[in-house]
């Protein structure tokens, strides 16, 4: 259980002077002036807090502007590498790292195979190893590394930092956090859903800036959901919120690798592939793979099954978006994931059969975009993990912090 602090002389210090940084990092460029209007503070206030945060190396003061009268302003901007944090996807059978800046932005990437179903010790090795060699590489020293940031498939109570279970990894109850700290001692590691990972990068790099409160549906080697309300990811009790994969299309339906029967995730995503491949054995132009990039490439090769199968997974992708829209009615519908890579092939068909729901009924039309971002945002997401909680304001005992 977290413990907030008393509220004294020191708490209210660190809560004026995590504001102005915040608002420094969020603005990108601003001057003296127009931080002290929006913070409602005194200038000597300010002077003193401002002279703080550029003593320790997190903000730096340089280009001026024009002026209407007086000495010429000058821009005050958060210093993006004042730390550094790297960032880990653990795929089914690849790990993929980043090195990024505080702002979120890779430096370097690289990525690992592994075998799938491999144990948490060795990813947790491979894991140690390659952030070791990314950062020796990049000359990035213990104080410069700021924390880790692992983006993951499954359940996870990201404050414990355990993975409860993940079917993908054929993982159950693995403390992922506890096992990387014994390698990185005082250094901040987090852990969330993939997806959450991705919708944190959509919030503050993408779609999330213009909106507050969208679904972000991430479709590929499987399904997933993350629900944002008032630009807040909504977690529900166990962190569990969002399992959309998991909700049922048709009972009875294909064995679903969570247990269940007809979930839609083996509807929805490249698993539909698979089980219809294996039914379709004996038909014409029968696929040998069922791999999206495959599927795709043959449909665009006009392969008439690959076709199919494409149409009719954005069909059942289709009743699922329908079924979200008419349970949260947001502002709107965002896809990511590498099967947008193929889009064309089934983006329409989902599109269609998703319009016609509840709200189209009385013309409220829920937009259902893709997402802008590159493949790197699941990474960018995982940095930001850290990111937002090294810069929150400190009002819990044992809370990490920068200064």
């Amino acid at each position: 259980m977290s413990i907030l602090r008393k509220g004294n002389k020191e708490l209210i210090k660190d809560i004026n002077r995590y504001t102005v940084l915040n608002l420094i990092r969020e603005r990108g460029a601003i001057t003296r002036t127009e931080i002290a209007k929006e913070c409602d503070f005194g200038m000597s206030t300010l002077t003193y807090i401002l002279d703080d945060l550029q003593s320790n190396g997190l903000i730096t003061e340089g280009k001026e502007i024009s002026s209407t009268g007086g000495r010429r302003a000058k821009l005050i901007q958060f210093n993006s590498e004042y730390g550094f944090i790297v960032s880990v996807k653990i795929e089914e059978e690849r790990l993929l790292f980043a090195l990024t800046d505080l702002d979120a932005a890779i430096i370097e990437s690289t990525e690992v195979a592994f075998e799938e179903h491999s144990s948490p010790e060795k990813i947790v090795a491979l894991i140690t190893e390659n952030v070791n060699a990314l950062c020796e590489r990049k000359k990035i020293s213990e104080d410069g590394l700021l924390g880790i940031g692992i983006a993951v498939s499954g359940l996870v109570d990201r404050k414990q930092g355990v993975v409860i279970r993940s079917t993908m990894l054929g993982w159950e109850k693995v403390s992922l956090v506890a096992m990387l700290a014994e390698y990185f001692p005082g250094i901040s590691i987090f852990v969330d859903k993939n997806i959450n990972c991705y919708t944190l990068a959509e919030l503050w790099l993408g779609e999330g800036r213009q909106s507050s409160n969208f679904v972000c549906v991430s479709v590929g080697a499987g399904l997933g959901l993350s629900i944002v309300i008032g630009r807040q990811i909504y977690y529900g009790v166990n962190g569990g919120a969002g399992e959309f994969g998991h909700t049922t299309l048709y009972p009875n339906g294909y064995q679903c690798h969570c247990g269940q029967k007809g979930c839609l995730e083996m509807y929805a995503s490249e698993f539909y592939f698979r089980n219809r491949v294996k039914e379709l054995k004996s038909e014409p132009n029968h696929l040998a793979d069922y791999h999206f990039d495959l599927i795709g490439q043959e449909a665009k090769n006009a392969n008439p099954l690959a076709e199919q199968l494409m149409h009719d997974m954005g069909t059942n992708l289709g009743v699922g978006l329908r079924n979200l829209i008419n349970t949260f009615n947001p502002e709107k519908v965002i896809l990511a994931g590498e099967g947008l890579h193929h889009q064309e092939l089934f983006l329409e068909e989902t599109r269609r059969v998703a319009a016609e729901n509840f709200f189209s009924k009385v013309e409220k039309r829920t937009e259902i975009t893709t997402s802008l971002l590159e493949d790197t945002a699941w990474l960018q997401g995982a940095a930001l993990l850290v990111i937002h909680q090294l810069f929150q304001v400190p009002i819990y005992e044992e809370q990490a912090t920068l200064i």
